[in-house]
């Protein structure tokens, strides 16, 4: 990570952060619906395949950008785009919350502008 610029290294970090939190909600996930919590089976099992299909896409793509790998860059900004919804969306709602909305929208924020970044974007250019 030494010859890793230190805005790619933020911008890595978080989306790493942001792939281990999804982890964590699919093994959560998983627990309860082994636990017997879960209402619907097949709302429950399709719930957890986003999660560990979002878990693995985040991997990668924290892999690829600590790799420098050129394929990466565009599919992080794509994740923090989505991300960026996701928070939207929480402050509003039946069970909106400002506190999942502004966890989800600060990092992501913070993440798509260093990859948006000109001395990011030309590193992944080349």
């Amino acid at each position: 990570m030494s010859n890793l610029g230190p805005k790619l290294v933020i911008s890595a970090s978080v989306i790493a952060l942001q792939s281990l939190v999804i982890w964590a909600l699919s093994i959560w996930s998983i627990f309860l619906l082994f636990n017997d919590s879960a209402r619907f089976l097949v709302s429950a099992l399709f719930l957890i395949g986003l999660l560990l299909a979002a878990g693995l896409w985040s991997s990668n793509i924290a892999l690829g950008l600590i790799r420098k790998k050129r394929w990466s860059h565009t599919p992080a900004l794509v994740f923090e785009l989505l991300v960026v919804s996701i928070g939207v969306a929480s402050f509003a709602g039946e069970f909106g919350d400002a506190a999942i909305g502004l966890a989800l929208l600060v990092p992501a924020s913070l993440a798509f502008t260093l990859l948006f970044s000109k001395s990011i974007r030309e590193q992944f250019q080349r």
